[in-house]
């Protein structure tokens, strides 16, 4: 039986504010937060999960950065993509920011998920220097480095009465799929490998535990079919994500994205030529556009050549095949829903009975910022529908029923209603 902290909400209604830690001024999406808050409780919500900026706030000796340069992510091309943009680029005193967004968090009776994408994502935001500083930093110290900047974070939290609004923080999002570790079960390590940084993790966990007995640390995974070598035993929550829905982009990305298509070669991917832009931008552009910043990884290369190429007036055409796609296949993808939660339930009985767990990204990855075929396709909310029940039925502490969540998200904005019932579906009979 789960137990949860008194103080917490019973059930957690989650929307992905992923980069609401690095606000740079008026134009950001998530600027205003007194508004933005308002707008979560009207569809629903009870809780945001944002990047914990571990790395951006201290120094490795715990000394405050202050403020710190945010740059566009992959600047000409980014505006087209999802949460690429929502910070307009400027600089960003990170803790600042996250005693505001904890503050309107308490004001709001709202709580908030802490996790770092730094690995992942978090650095292409920013400068060579800083980022090079926190990549330099050893594999196999970068789980306790990380726990001592988050351990900063959340004293200073502490220190201003804030930190009861915490629901869990967790070290690193999708600690299972590590670029240093699997990169997502693409490299395959020894035994003794995910045996070590499961250890090393486990320390890491113990460490916080220590420092903040009285909150909750999670073990983040990007999948219910995880590799179970490295699941901290120590966790306090399981926050596990299910991208269920997302083969359903398979008919237009195909092998684009995974890199088993060559770019350069139109015939590699002629069946859907006609959704491209008859002159392509080419691939150097996008890969050339971060300048002397660290690379990305391939597949975000690829993925954003992909959509930043789409036709406006092919749109249309792709939407309507993207759709029946998934019409056709509904039930299979409900089965999908059902196989990874029941998956993760068996997990959850061997290796940490009673431990909550949560739905922390979920559905898909809509990359491209002028695609509404998901929001308008009912067969696709009767996908989410059916993923929110089982949430539900299993007991699940946490439920985000779509990755694209956010304020930054055209549903946000164009279909508050649709985010609002499933919301009330995942909280009903409940009380917060």
């Amino acid at each position: 039986m789960m137990v949860i902290p008194g103080h917490l909400h019973k059930r957690l209604t989650i929307s992905f504010w992923i980069w609401g830690s690095q606000d740079t001024g008026a134009g950001d999406v998530l600027h205003d937060l007194q508004t933005r808050m308002v707008e979560l409780k009207e569809r629903g919500f009870n809780c945001v999960r944002v990047d914990s900026g571990a790395g951006l706030c201290h120094d490795a000796t715990g000394r405050l950065r202050g403020q710190v340069e945010m740059l566009k992510s992959f600047p000409g091309h980014g505006h087209l993509i999802r949460q690429m943009e929502c910070c307009q680029g400027g600089r960003c005193d990170v803790l600042e920011r996250l005693v505001e967004l904890f503050e309107a968090a308490q004001r709001h009776d709202v709580q908030v998920i802490l996790s770092s994408w730094f690995y992942l994502h978090t650095f292409w935001f920013l400068d060579a220097r800083l980022a090079n500083e926190l990549l330099a930093v050893p594999p196999e110290n970068r789980f306790m480095y990380f726990a001592k900047a988050l351990d900063w974070i959340i004293t200073a939290l502490r220190e201003r009465g804030l930190h009861k609004q915490l629901a869990f923080a967790e070290i690193f999002n999708e600690a299972d799929g590590l670029p240093f570790i699997t990169d997502y079960a693409k490299n395959v390590c020894a035994e003794e490998t995910f045996h070590n940084y499961r250890r090393l993790h486990e320390e890491a966990l113990d460490f916080l535990r220590n420092r903040h007995p009285d909150l909750l640390f999670a073990f983040d995974a990007y999948t219910t079919y995880v590799n179970q070598s490295l699941v901290p035993r120590n966790m306090q929550v399981w926050n596990l994500h299910s991208y269920y829905l997302w083969r359903a982009y398979d008919v237009f990305e195909g092998e684009l994205v995974c890199g088993k298509a060559d770019l350069n070669d139109p015939g590699s991917y002629a069946s859907i030529r006609r959704f491209l832009r008859p002159e392509l931008v080419p691939f150097a552009s996008v890969k050339c556009c971060r300048g002397d910043r660290p690379l990305a990884v391939d597949n975000w290369y690829r993925r954003i050549w992909l959509y930043r190429n789409v036709d406006p007036t092919a749109l249309p055409a792709l939407e309507e095949v993207l759709s029946e796609n998934l019409a056709q296949n509904v039930e299979r993808y409900k089965q999908r829903a059902t196989d990874a939660v029941v998956h993760a339930a068996s997990v959850s009985n061997a290796l940490a009975p009673g431990v909550p767990m949560v739905m922390g990204e979920a559905a898909t990855y809509c990359a491209l910022n002028a695609m509404r075929w998901e929001e308008r396709s009912e067969a696709y909310w009767s996908v989410l529908t059916h993923m929110v029940g089982l949430l539900k039925s299993h007991g699940y502490w946490g439920c985000m029923p779509r990755t694209n969540s956010g304020p930054d998200d055209p549903a946000w904005t164009e279909f508050p209603e649709r985010l609002r019932r499933l919301n009330q579906l995942f909280l009903e009979d409940y009380s917060n």
